[in-house]
């Protein structure tokens, strides 16, 4: 079946006159589609300029069912998605102000109403007047003509990207000769390679080249560093190939720097990356303003940079703790440790006040206190803890006696008949045994369950001694081996090797197919763990390998 600009199966054709032929075709994915082939006059190329950049926005948007929008030399079509007949139509008033913004008959305009919203679902090519400046090229989303970049490399970026759409565009007509041919080819590994030469051998398969600057210091410049389709895929001879070609960071497609400052830290990431740049340092220092917070921004907001570029910010680890400490408190009364306390800094909400019934002490005397005597702690978010003493009642009259530092077996045995519950702590702040009981001395069965707060302070545990070899680099061999599961047609595999450094080799990199074993070894002297990893496709395939 022949194939419309190397990617759309072709199923019917309608002359529409005025230069406009529809097709009925499917997509690569098999969804219909109607594609508008229009052929141009040399003064309509401005206006479908215009035409393209409109639908486009609106596809964005979600206001067009739009599949796609061409213009290049030669190819000049939009590629529309099926809507139901029935779909009833809607009205759009500011959908229309931008149709007639950009230079078009609203009223041409095909508006249904698809999943409760109003969408474009054709409009002709017929431009009208050129549209005011104030609104048609705003409304197109124009973009206006950036300053020239200060450096040297951009001059040279902005050459290689126009000379990359050249001859992309003279590669273009080797694609078209082939749009019905039904046999397929297979796309070779380009990444790595100069693009005038990946070019070259795109076209001689009969593949169309559409090259994408890519801002990177990971590549040299003008390498490509991605495809699309990937390598290894078998295409139908016109499709386009869409290859990633290198320029240094910063160097092409100025853009403005965004705002940063005020925003959380653990945002801005993504906040750059959706303008095409990307997080750099981020140095955090003590502010008053809340943890993660950004203070300040380089190069700063406004600033001009290109595509690629990296912003370093300025985060707040919030304001410094402010320190404190308390002093020994035990055997003090305990209005004067609240005193004391207050000194510090305490407020009344950080000072806790349990109370445990003892012989021969002075009611309301500190026992123990949480916080270490003389150990700074910070003021703001300390927590003190008073166990005081409670006067026993003189007779308990065979009631609830004091249970206060006994273990839990005695404490028990004295509260037979009790509904006795236990909630323990780790405090070792705290003496052992029972610290806190919940009735009073003297209660009966009848006064409810009796909850015993009872403290084991935690064993330190004793820390290993640790031993570990050293090993000297020195020359070895490193194997490696993945079985490739059947009925997977051929493929490109390739074997990395990553240090624990992050160093990463390309050791191995062949065509392989179900059934085949993948093996092979690597000679290093590095003396740490090596990582392999496997891709089948640029796909990751079977797992990482760990060699100590």
């Amino acid at each position: 079946m022949p194939l419309l600009d190397g990617k759309y199966e072709i199923h019917h054709e309608h002359a529409r006159g005025a230069g406009i032929t529809r097709f009925d075709a499917t997509d690569p994915d098999g969804m219909p589609v109607r594609v508008d082939w229009i052929d141009l006059l040399g003064e309509d190329e401005a206006g479908f300029e215009r035409f393209r950049r409109l639908l486009k926005r609106l596809s964005r948007e979600g206001r067009a069912a739009v599949q796609d929008v061409v213009g290049r030399p030669g190819a000049h079509f939009v590629a529309w998605y099926v809507v139901p007949d029935q779909a009833p139509r809607a009205h759009d008033p500011e959908l229309e102000a931008l149709v007639a913004a950009a230079g078009f008959d609203p009223a041409s305009a095909d508006v249904r109403r698809i999943d409760g919203a109003p969408r474009l679902v054709a409009l002709p090519f017929r431009p009208g007047p050129v549209p005011d400046a104030a609104t048609g090229d705003a409304a197109a989303g124009e973009a206006t003509p950036a300053p020239r970049a200060p450096w040297p490399w951009p001059v040279r970026a902005w050459l290689l990207a126009a000379t990359l759409a050249l001859s992309a565009a003279a590669l273009t007509l080797v694609g078209f000769l082939a749009r019905s041919n039904d046999r397929v080819v297979v796309v070779p590994d380009v990444v790595g390679r100069a693009y005038a030469a990946v070019a070259a051998s795109l076209a001689d398969l009969g593949l169309t080249v559409e090259p994408l600057v890519v801002a990177t210091a990971d590549a040299p410049a003008g390498a490509v560093v991605a495809s699309d389709p990937h390598a290894g895929s078998t295409l139908r001879p016109g499709r386009t190939v869409r290859v990633s070609v290198a320029v240094p960071p910063g160097s092409v497609a100025p853009t403005s720097v965004p705002q940063l400052v005020g925003q959380d830290a653990t945002v801005v990431a993504a906040r750059l990356s959706s303008d095409g740049l990307a997080l750099g340092r981020t140095v955090e220092v003590h502010a008053a303003a809340p943890i993660g917070v950004v203070l300040a921004q380089s190069p700063p907001a406004g600033a001009t940079v290109g595509l690629g570029s990296t912003i370093d910010v300025l985060a707040s680890l919030g304001p410094v703790a402010e320190p404190t400490f308390v002093p020994d408190l035990t055997g003090l009364a305990l209005a004067e440790a609240r005193a004391l306390a207050d000194v510090a800094g305490l407020s009344r909400d950080q000072v806790i006040v349990e109370r445990l019934p003892a012989e021969r002490i002075a009611p309301d005397t500190v026992l123990s206190q949480s916080l270490a005597p003389y150990h700074e702690v910070a003021r703001t978010s300390a927590v003190l803890r008073l166990v005081v003493a409670a006067p026993l009642a003189s007779d308990t009259g065979g009631g609830l006696p004091a249970l206060g530092g006994l273990d839990e077996a005695s404490a028990r045995a004295l509260a037979s008949g009790f509904d006795v519950r236990v909630a323990y702590l780790a405090d070792g702040n705290l003496p052992d045994g029972v610290v806190l009981q919940s009735l009073p001395v003297g209660a009966t069965p009848a006064d409810g369950p009796l909850v015993l707060t009872v403290n084991a302070r935690p064993v330190p545990i004793p820390r290993p001694a640790a031993t570990a070899v050293v090993r000297t680099a020195e020359p070895r061999s490193l194997t490696y081996r993945w079985f490739i599961e059947p009925g997977i047609p051929p493929v490109v595999a390739e074997v990395t090797a990553t240090t624990l450094e992050g160093e990463r080799t390309v050791v191995d990199r062949r065509v392989v197919q179900g059934g085949q074993a993948l093996e092979g070894t690597w000679a290093t002297s590095y003396p740490g763990v090596v990582r392999f990893d496997l891709t089948l496709n640029h796909e990751p395939y079977g797992g990482p390998l760990r060699v100590p």
